[in-house]
Formats: structure tokens, sequence, C-alpha cells
């Protein structure tokens, strides 16, 4: 596909629905299938403050282009979408190489990249004068776990070399993403780091009633992707635990999609465990809304082979003002202390301990929940928004500070 433009920024973001969010956000409306503030709509933002032109590229499964003044938005889909092993590796890199040409053909001043696993490759803009802005929205490697095999090493070291030399500013979504980056480059980090917190409505969060504490019906809440790599499996043997040890009044809801989610649903009923466990699947911003009203606390089983940047599942559980029981492979315990209980990745039984202690014992139960909502206020803050160190970086790259 040809594009006839000149764009000063080109954006390649995730796999979402950038040209939806441009309609709501050409509307002044909230993009309605997003709870948080998208990261699109704060891009648009700040390129619209500056007067700048812009191409945005996302890999979201529909394609399409959409041109609205001086900001182009592509869908380009990934191919190795679905795919696993060498099929994927090869096709994502694929994708990338032609990223890097049309990066190469437009010749912006300024790229601003996130969802990338091949970073060495924004050397080649880079050496062309093209100012490189990094996004991390995951870590390298789950925290706490870091891959020794030798695919894992070599992409590490071509990527710390990217690091030392290259990126005029990179975007953090935590500070164990952060960490991370120090760690890849043995402390040689080029550029500025800047700390970023997702960004929330404070009136979505207002009008979710508090819980009440009942020791005789207790509501658990996954949400978030149905995948082994998520841990959701792991909950099935956190509630038979449960009611194994006479806890029948604690229940669990799970919402989300994905591609183990009829799996689930097979395990689930072949155990006996469709009395205490709700599969609701996909839900909309509506009906989030009232999962996270039902329910007392929020559990986020994610595994040692999933490298989150920094959860939003566990980020909104406490902006609700519920406690979250979370691996300690979440990132978002580092900024959320006091309202997250952190277990280790594949210990049911610590999980299965801090549920029965939520559940049984209110004064602790609300001694984690009082903490909620002083802890909420740096994802309401806009200074701490994404958009914000956005703006700081391209005010570093267009030298205006």
């Amino acid at each position: 596909m040809v594009i006839k433009l000149h764009p000063q920024v080109i954006y390649c973001g995730g796999p979402g629905d950038i040209a939806g969010t441009m309609r709501s956000w050409l509307s002044g409306k909230h993009d309605a299938s997003e709870v948080s503030e998208t990261y699109s709509g704060q891009f648009f933002d700040q390129i619209s403050a500056r007067g700048l032109s812009a191409l945005v590229i996302s890999t979201h499964a529909r394609k399409e282009l959409l041109v609205e003044g001086l900001i182009t938005i592509e869908h380009r889909p990934n191919k190795a979408c679905g795919k696993s092993g060498y099929a994927y590796k090869s096709l994502y890199l694929l994708h990338w190489l032609g990223v890097i040409g049309t990066i190469l053909r437009h010749h912006p001043r300024v790229i601003l990249i996130a969802d990338c696993e091949h970073w060495w490759l924004l050397t080649i803009p880079s050496l062309f004068g093209i100012k490189v802005i990094t996004d991390l929205q995951c870590t390298f490697w789950p925290r706490g776990y870091r891959s020794t095999s030798l695919y894992e090493r070599v992409l590490q070291g071509l990527n710390g070399r990217f690091w030392k030399k290259h990126p005029v500013a990179t975007i953090c979504i935590s500070p164990e993403c952060e960490r991370q980056v120090h760690e890849l480059t043995c402390d040689q980090v080029s550029g500025m780091l800047l700390q970023a917190r997702s960004s929330y409505q404070r009136a979505y969060f207002a009008e979710i009633s508090p819980p009440f504490w009942d020791a005789r019906f207790f509501r658990l809440m996954y949400a978030g992707r149905v995948e082994r790599s998520k841990g959701v499996f792991d909950l099935l043997d956190v509630m038979a635990s449960l009611h194994a040890d006479g806890q029948s009044n604690v229940s669990l809801e799970i919402c989300g999609g994905g591609t183990a989610l009829s799996e689930l649903k097979t395990d689930c009923a072949r155990r006996g465990l469709d009395g205490c466990i709700r599969i609701l699947g996909q839900l909309n911003s509506s009906e989030m809304f009232a999962a996270y009203e039902r329910c007392h606390a929020v559990v986020v089983p994610t595994t040692a082979y999933f490298p989150e940047g920094l959860n939003r599942v566990v980020v909104e559980g406490v902006l609700s003002g519920r406690p979250v029981v979370a691996t300690a492979v979440c990132p978002a315990i580092d900024v959320l202390p006091r309202s997250v209980i952190a277990v280790e990745c594949g210990d049911q039984q610590a999980m299965v301990t801090a549920i029965k202690r939520l559940a049984n014992d209110k004064n602790y139960y609300e001694s984690i929940r009082v903490n909620c909502a002083a802890e909420s206020e740096q994802f309401y803050d806009r200074q701490q928004s994404w958009g914000a160190a956005l703006g700081r970086a391209l005010d570093i790259c267009f030298q205006v500070i």
C-alpha cells in the first residue's frame, strides 16, 4: 500500500482499533471499547497540540486506511498473529522489516515504536538521522524470570546494543520496564527514561459502589485473556482447594475471551466446578463495570511465561476499590504495594491462603481495601500519564526544551 504523505512523526502502536479511536477522538468522545484512556487518543492530543503531521500504523486485523487532516491511520495486520514457533518468528520479523521500509520511505523526523520484539531493527532508521522514541508496554522478560535460551540471549544482546546508542527517549509503563532497560544495557542507557501510568477517568470508577464484606458470600473476579500463560487454569485448582477446605462462600467470575476459552469451560465442567465458577466470556465496558461492582476482590494469576508490563486488571481492580491478589510477576505491585497481595508464580496454596484470609477476616480485608483510594490517584494524574510522557519526549526530539 502506497501512502502519499510526508509525516513528521510515525507511530507504530499495537493491535488496537486505532481508526475507531480516531473517530471517537474527532467527536470528542471517550472510546467506549476501552476503560482506560487509549494511548492512540493521547497521541492524537499531543500531535494536534503541536500541529504535527503523523502516520499511525496498527496491527489490527481489519485492514483500513483513514486520513483525517494531518493524521493518517493504517491498519496493517501482522501475519504472525495466531502462528507459533518458526512460522511466528519469521512472519513477525518480516512484518517489522516492512515497517522499517515504510519508515525509510517516508523519512519522518521522529518515530514512536511500541509492541516490538526486534528493537534492534530501529538502529536502521536511527542511522538515517531519524529520532527514535521507544514505548515499553511489556517487559523484555517476565519479572524475575530472565530467559537463558540461546535465541533470547542473542535477541537481548542485540536489543541491549540498540538501547546503549540510539533512543532519544524511552517511555516506561512501570518501574520494572525501566529496571530491565538498565539491566539490558549494564546501566549504559541512551536517552531519557520517562515513567508513565495508564490514565483513567475518575468518574467511571466513582460510580462503582464500594464492596460490602459478608462472611456468607465472597466473590472473586478474573478479567483478561483466557490463555494458559495468564494463569487462568490455575484458578480451577485454587477454587477446588478452597471448596475442599470448606470455603463454600467463595465464588469466581471469569471475564474475557481467548483461544483457551472452550478448553477452560470443558475443564471447569469436568471437575464439577460449575457451581462456584461462572465463565462469562468477553464483556463490553458496561458489563465489566457491573462485574467489578459485583466482586469483592480481583485475582491475577499470571504465570512466569508472560512478560507483563503493568497489567491493567490489577490497576482497575484497585481503582474499583477492590483488593487484588496477584502473582509477583506483575510489575503493578511496585506502584500499588498496599492494595495488592503478592504471591509467587505457581504457588497456588499461597493464593488460597490469601483469598481465605480476605474472605474470613473483615478487619484484614478492610485494611487492604482502604489503601485503594490513595494509591489510585497516580492513574488520575494527567502529569503522570502516558500522554504527558510522550509530550516530554516529543519536546526533546523537536528541541522545544
